[in-house]
């Protein structure tokens, strides 16, 4: 390869790594810290069904004229500093995603190992153990009633220099001033901070408080400051060796590009020194590669300010419209290793293990926390709505003359951009395997999105047979009664997003309370159990059936004793030949007592439906919902046994806001925790938030409480007396149709739904109510709660709860 003669110095840098031999300081220093890095990433990441390319997070490219939200100036305005501070900010991210979402396609189909990062913060880095060592001088000084920044540095402090590659050694020099050497430590500050640095260290009372005073103000400039690097987009590939940075400018004029691209060179270079500094103990032999994007300037007119060398790692306006010619040229540059050590895995560990550490999110930083949340939304569910049935969206169809295999075909990269692998593999069975379909899989893995789906096509394809979306997600488990009836008149909020999702179509939607009516009508009495009315229904009406949420068990809504799974062997009459049947069975928790005659049962139900009434089961496993705050929250309680394995976190998760647990230990201050916790973290008036209930005598503080903020439109959704039904989904409707301000319901009713932002308030933590959240969950919780919270690492919010008392 041809060398740099420019100043850019672009393309590919060998680390320089000091040791002959591959070490891992990290692991020598905080054995411990790694041994937990490294476990949670390879439970979330590495599972064997995971895709071996992880991007972190999907781009999401905004809208022709939003950045997260609307344009907020009239176009015909006159320019002011705020509009072009505006633009600004939004031509810099959006070059970013466009850039980023060219690498995305790429990678996407990548079937070697690496990940992709955009934005990638370097301070990131160890960021748990240097919150430790905070805590933990914060704690020393509090207990010697000491000032914090005059305490000697801390082993932990001292290990973390090492791993960062500095040396705070015996600064001060014999018979040196240490006022002087005050005054030269300052000059190293923001100018703002200089003066107050100076005047604080010259008043401490001894030599040895002025001494660890300059070391620690040195560790901070060190491990803090210095080390502290934006990086727009970070790839690593293992299989190349290879860690490359692209540094991506909006810069759309000629003039000054020379500058610009001097500018993005020092970031590249500065990135590449940090990433070695970190880094060059695990990644012996390995290259830097240093690009820079500049998507809306001609390559002619980049090439004029590099070398030849350096326009080859240039991304110009001609590489972004035939941009596989261009990756697949520079991929081509690369080294192809035989290399079997697990560097790569511990880079992962450290990148991916340390960044869930961090305070930062996923999206740009110049957004807001609402428009971070409603970027990690678009993320996941390619909309921003607010409120979710998992209703199927444009780009899902697949063409005619679709392959597994062909993924470099243009019109098939919206395909593999919606459904993942194991969602395409049931989609392209033939249409003997797709007859009969059971999915038992945990919450999120996509088993709705299907099911409508598959009905959306049978309601256009066969207009000889009826389609019936069966939705229960309002049934509470198999045994009903006369008293359970009357109260599963109340459909859910999910059967009823499910109706609106299917209107104006051929599909009819059936809910429990259909279900009820028509067995009524059929025998003039109550049926014992739920598989009762669902079995009447089905032989009466043949035809396609897509039973979504059927409880397959006794006992609570979610706590199962006993499995029961409704007599299906009508499907072997000839009139269901040629009719589809789907089910999805809800996912339950278990008590230990019954947990084995409960599996031995579901085991023998589900033989016996792949065996003599040939249903399929997909194996679907990959939780394509929540974010890993989300569920790392449900993973704290173990106290049930489940009836499917939880699924592993996502492959392209988003990193979104952290899980915040309020405690309230008096139930009467529910509703006003609930206020204060509103006004806290959403900020945004518009912002749509769900609340969920779990105990109905708090409902009604909540609803008082909520309805005293003036700048909220309240939609509540719940039984009780006095109410007609009728006119209660049609106000949830209007906001199911335009989500704004707050809905209030309980944990039944919404079961089966996401939202955006999700307050769950209860006594104790559910699967239920805990999945139900994409982007933020706040989950307020009595002092026992807290206490697993704290185990787990949740953000714990004492403030509020203090302020209230």
């Amino acid at each position: 390869m041809s060398e740099c003669s420019c100043s850019l110095k672009l393309g590919l840098h060998p680390f320089q790594t000091s040791s002959a031999e591959e070490t891992d300081i990290v692991r020598t220093k905080f054995p411990s810290f790694v041994e937990e890095l490294t476990k949670k990433t390879e439970e979330n990441y590495f599972q064997e069904d995971s895709v071996p390319f992880k991007l972190f997070p999907p781009s999401v490219r905004p809208d022709a004229n939003k950045l997260g939200h609307g344009y907020p100036f009239n176009c015909e305005e006159e320019p002011s500093k705020k509009k072009e501070e505006w633009e600004k900010d939004y031509k810099a991210i959006k070059a970013e995603q466009d850039v980023a979402n060219q690498f995305n396609i790429h990678f996407t189909n990548c079937r070697t190992e690496g990940f992709l990062f955009q934005p990638f913060h370097t301070d990131t880095y160890l960021k748990g153990m240097k919150e430790k060592a905070k805590q933990k001088r914060r704690g020393d000084a509090q207990r010697l009633h000491r000032d914090v920044d005059t305490l000697p540095l801390s082993e932990i402090e001292k290990k973390i220099c090492e791993c960062v590659g500095v040396n705070i050694g015996d600064i001060i020099e014999s018979g040196e001033d240490l006022d002087d050497k005050i005054d030269e430590e300052a000059l190293k500050l923001k100018i703002k901070e200089r003066e107050r640095f100076k005047n604080k260290g010259k008043t401490l009372p001894n030599d040895e408080d002025k001494k660890n005073y300059v070391k620690y103000s040195q560790y901070k400039k060190e491990v803090y400051d210095n080390i502290n690097c934006e990086m727009d987009l970070i790839i690593t590939i293992a299989a190349k060796r290879t860690f490359l940075e692209v540094e991506i400018k909006s810069h759309s004029a000629n003039i000054g590009l020379k500058s610009v691209l001097e500018k993005a060179a020092k970031q590249v270079s500065k990135g590449n020194k940090i990433v070695e500094k970190f880094h060059g103990d695990i990644l012996r032999e390995w290259d830097f590669v240093r690009v820079i994007a500049l998507p809306n300037i001609n390559k002619t007119e980049l090439e004029k300010e590099a070398c030849e060398h350096c326009s080859n790692f240039l991304i110009g306006r001609e590489e972004m419209d035939h941009f596989s010619p261009w990756i697949e040229n520079l991929l081509s540059k690369l080294q192809i290793s035989d290399c079997t050590s697990d560097a790569y895995r511990k880079l992962f560990a450290r990148v991916v293990g340390c960044y869930s550490h961090s305070e930062h999110h996923s999206s740009t930083v110049t957004l807001s926390l609402a428009e971070a949340r409603t970027e990690n939304e678009k993320a996941i569910t390619e909309k921003e709505k607010g409120v979710y049935s998992e209703n199927s969206v444009p780009g899902e169809s697949l063409p005619e003359t679709f392959q597994l295999t062909d993924f470099d075909k243009k019109e098939n990269k919206s395909v593999y951009l919606y459904w993942n692998p194991q969602q395409l593999e049931l989609l392209l069975q033939n249409e003997d395997t797709k007859k009969r379909v059971l999915f038992n899989s945990s919450f999120g893995c996509g088993k709705t999105l299907l099911m409508k789906h598959f009905a959306h096509t049978l309601a256009k394809r066969d207009s000889d047979k009826k389609v019936f979306y069966i939705s229960l997600a309002a049934a509470a488990g198999q045994k009903l009664g006369e008293s359970n009836s009357s109260k599963l008149m109340w459909p859910a909020v999910f059967d009823i997003a499910n109706g609106m999702d299917f209107e104006n179509t051929r599909v009819k939607v059936i809910g429990v309370k259909n279900l009820i009516q028509h067995y009524q009508d059929k025998f003039n009495q109550h049926a014992a159990c739920l598989n009762d009315l669902l079995e009447t229904f089905m032989k009466d009406n043949p035809g396609h059936h897509f039973i979504d949420e059927l409880p397959a068990y006794e006992g609570g809504r979610y706590h199962a004793t006993k499995f029961s799974g409704p007599n299906l062997t009508h499907l072997t009459d000839p009139e269901w030949n040629d009719c589809c049947v789907w089910i999805a069975l809800r996912p339950c928790k278990i008590d230990s007592v019954n947990y084995d005659k409960f599996t031995a049962d579901a085991q023998a139900y589900r033989e016996h439906l792949t065996d003599q009434l040939s249903f399929h089961i997909p194996p679907l496993c990959v939780n394509m919902r929540n974010s890993s705050s989300v569920k790392e929250v449900d993973n704290v309680y173990y106290a049930r046994k489940r009836s499917v394995a939880p699924a592993p976190l996502p492959p392209n998760p988003v990193c979104g806001n952290p899980a915040i647990v309020i405690q309230c230990d008096n139930p009467s201050y529910r509703g006003k925790t609930v206020t204060a916790a509103i006004g806290k973290y959403f900020k945004k008036t518009s912002e749509p938030v769900i609340i969920i209930v779990r105990h109905s005598s708090d409902i009604a503080q909540v609803v008082e409480e909520c309805e005293k903020l003036s700048d909220r439109p309240v939609t509540t959704y719940y039984p009780r007396p006095g109410r007609v039904i009728t006119d209660e989904v049609t106000k949830l409707k209007d906001f199911l149709r335009e989500p704004s301000g707050l809905l209030v319901t309980d944990r039944y009713l919404f079961g089966g739904m996401q939202a955006r932002n999700v307050i769950c308030v209860a006594s104790y933590c559910d699967t239920t109510s805990v999945t139900r959240a994409i982007a933020q969950l706040i989950f307020i919780a009595g002092k026992d709660d807290v206490k697993l919270y704290k185990k787990a690492n949740i953000v714990v919010d004492t403030d509020i709860a203090s302020a209230i008392v």
